[in-house]
């Protein structure tokens, strides 16, 4: 519109012969062709982003049919392995593990692509957050015990009713306890706390591990950035699990942050939620510990 009211004034101007206002007209003109290219620009680039999220997901769903196929036919071999020597069924459960951690960084390669891009698509419910941690704590316990490592967890409050995607809060608080689980020094305790505010709400996971290093402080958060030492606890990393959480909770107006304890003994992260106004109907879960 601005463009076209520019074009009528010059063309009145200049079969009037009134050159004055000339100047200001072709700015006008200019400006208005530069608006209307950066809008053109916008809308390519996001036709661009929706064609990417089209072919990454095409290649997600590829590369993720073949392995849980191959993760569902290595579980079942593993329940009819009795019969096989120990050294077979220990390779079998060894292929079924690595398969699961491929799945699950394939996985999270592709949900980071697609959160970076704008393109997941989430279903946001009223949960009780107090349950869906102490869920997430119950599914840690064996491979906590395997590692010699105490999980405690407390809920310094009655329910904390909150909106999210409860798969993607799943793969969030997952990667934290993991992490916890896994750079915590052995013997060691890991402690979960949820502590409820006025409109928020707070999970906080501390291990009592290594720390994260001034060198590595800066980085934590960019995708396949892992710390000097990751190697030594978790060979199986690829760096993409804080940057995809951090991704998650934002889009629920989420925030994700850490901090070292004191005298390096191991580092905090720190999960924050808006409180939801409807409450949830379901028991209060208090934790133990």
């Amino acid at each position: 519109m601005l463009l076209a009211f520019n074009l009528f004034f010059l063309v009145k101007s200049l079969l009037t012969d009134n050159f004055v206002p000339i100047v200001p007209i072709i700015a006008g003109i200019f400006t208005a062709a530069g608006l209307l290219f950066i809008v053109y620009a916008e809308h390519q680039a996001r036709q661009q982003d929706r064609r990417e999220h089209r072919r990454i997901s095409r290649v997600a769903h590829q590369l993720e049919s073949p392995l849980v196929s191959l993760e569902s036919d290595l579980a079942q071999l593993l329940e009819n392995a009795d019969s096989l020597p120990a050294a077979a069924r220990l390779k079998l459960k060894h292929m079924s593990t690595s398969s699961k951690v491929l799945l699950e960084n394939i996985r999270d390669v592709f949900l980071t692509l697609q959160a970076q891009a704008g393109g997941l698509k989430y279903e946001i419910r009223n949960y009780d957050l107090c349950t869906l941690v102490k869920e997430a704590i119950d599914g840690h316990q064996s491979i906590a015990q395997a590692r010699n490592v105490e999980i405690k967890f407390k809920a310094h409050c009655h329910q904390a009713p909150v909106k999210l995607d409860r798969r993607f809060f799943n793969i969030v608080i997952n990667h934290l306890l993991d992490n916890a689980v896994l750079y915590t020094l052995k013997p060691g305790l890991v402690n979960v706390n949820i502590l409820r505010g006025k409109n928020s709400v707070r999970i906080m996971i501390r291990d009592r591990g290594i720390g994260i290093s001034e060198k590595d402080a800066s980085k934590i958060f960019l995708p396949f950035a892992r710390g000097t030492h990751a190697s030594q606890f978790d060979p199986d990393g690829i760096g993409v699990g804080l940057t995809l959480s951090r991704l998650l909770l934002r889009r629920i107006n989420g925030q994700l942050n850490w901090r070292n304890n004191h005298h390096g003994m191991g580092t905090e992260f720190i999960i924050s939620l808006p409180l939801a106004k409807k409450p949830v109907r379901s028991q209060p879960i208090l934790g133990g510990g």
